[in-house]
């Protein structure tokens, strides 16, 4: 079997696995410039050493480390699932290691550069802003990624309850809180709009607002703010906030519940926000030893 086929079939069967589509595209883009790379070999040929020389070849070329991580990431799934089907006969995929990458801390916006940031919010007519204004409070305050929040719809909102339906990745339901800011936006956007829908956000012309269309407002808001901004910073403030405000109330942090709400399937995916956390707790419980000693 040549390596292109065998990459066929792997996609077939992350299909079949109901892996999301940005997933199956990832795997098909990086397995894709993989075999252009080492060239369309028969599977007996994919070897260690062929995996080594491509990430080598990877250092040569002017990626990040995080994305040369990335390129080797995903061809050690696609070579464990080869040993999975028992494609090929050596085992390998172990001895391929990702790349470290450094490990950046996410910047945890301040009081005042939350107000900045729905200040920086202005679009007229005024319900495309409390819309604006409630896609930025969905991510912030209840963990949502991009992607759920085009995918909201009216009934996923229980207003009584201040709960929110999401559909997250592969499909995955859970349930989220609506902070009473985020429920002032949702009943101003509802009141203002001059559309109806079954889903909760829509463009100027009343069809529902795209990822992609989410994404461009983030990046323009991004461009008035004179910090970093974007989706993923959002959902990560979120994260850390959640951790730290449970610690400020009860003294203690439950990862569990984070990881329930942000729609992890792994605790160790939870873990980078606790580890983030941990940091700001640990600083400012600190007690210095130098001015006790000299002050």
């Amino acid at each position: 079997m040549k390596l292109n086929v065998a990459c066929d079939l792997f996609i077939a069967s992350c299909k079949a696995q109901n892996y999301t589509e940005k997933t199956i595209q990832n795997y098909e883009s990086f397995l894709s410039r993989f075999v252009r790379s080492v060239g369309n070999l028969d599977l007996p040929e994919l070897t260690y050493e062929v995996v080594l020389e491509y990430s080598v070849m990877l250092y040569k070329r002017s990626i990040s480390k995080a994305t040369h991580a990335t390129y080797i990431r995903h061809v050690k799934a696609f070579v464990h699932w080869l040993e999975e089907m028992d494609y090929i006969d050596i085992r390998f995929a172990k001895k391929i290691k990702v790349p470290k990458t450094p490990r950046k801390n996410v910047h945890i916006y301040e009081d005042d550069e939350i107000k900045e940031i729905f200040s920086a919010i202005q679009i007229m007519p005024e319900w495309l802003r409390y819309r604006n204004c409630l896609i930025v409070a969905l991510m912030l305050d209840s963990g949502l990624r991009q992607k759920e929040v085009s995918l909201i719809e009216i009934a996923d909102i229980s207003f009584k309850e201040k709960l929110l339906r999401v559909h997250g990745k592969g499909n995955k339901e859970r349930t989220v809180p609506l902070g009473n800011l985020t429920m002032s936006y949702l009943a101003k956007y509802l009141k203002k709009s001059p559309h109806t829908s079954k889903m909760l956000l829509v463009d100027r012309t009343g069809d529902p607002i795209t990822c992609n269309a989410i994404k461009l407002f983030i990046n323009k808001l991004s461009r008035n703010l004179p910090f970093d901004f974007s989706c993923h910073k959002l959902r990560h403030n979120f994260a850390t906030n959640y951790l730290l405000d449970q610690y400020d109330r009860y003294g203690q942090v439950d990862i569990y519940k984070l990881m329930v709400l942000l729609g992890h399937e792994d605790i160790l995916t939870t873990r980078r926000y606790l580890h983030m956390a941990q940091q700001v707790i640990a600083a400012k419980s600190s007690i210095s030893h130098l001015d006790k000693v000299l002050l």
